[in-house]
């Protein structure tokens, strides 16, 4: 999930290669190419500190890059994008639909 979506983030922004999102994130010119083809192909893990610094620099949640569907992961870009009170209001209004959607005694 994690290298679809990585992939996907780095179209959505716009950053065309694998280099160029590495120098956005401060990695070394000659390795940031190969370094985020690592996470993209799978190849390599990336440790939280580094997620932090991809998503720092993609503009998006962490959240985003390791939800466990593109459903939670659209959900979380939309309430990302939300200033606070209307992303406030966006989820009373999730859970309240989740709540009426729970079979009951659950």
């Amino acid at each position: 999930m994690f290298a679809a979506r990585l992939k996907q983030a780095r179209a959505l922004r716009g950053i065309e290669s694998q280099r160029a999102l590495g120098i956005a994130m401060g990695l070394d010119k000659t390795l940031a190419s190969s370094r985020i083809n690592r996470y993209e192909s799978e190849a390599r893990g990336i440790d939280l500190d580094g997620l932090g610094k991809l998503a720092e620099t993609l503009g998006l949640p962490m959240a985003y890059l390791v939800a466990p569907d593109e459903h939670v992961a659209n959900a979380i870009h939309a309430l990302a994008q939300l200033p606070p009170a209307e992303r406030e209001e966006a989820v009373r209004v999730l859970l309240d639909f989740v709540a009426q959607k729970a079979p009951a005694g659950k």
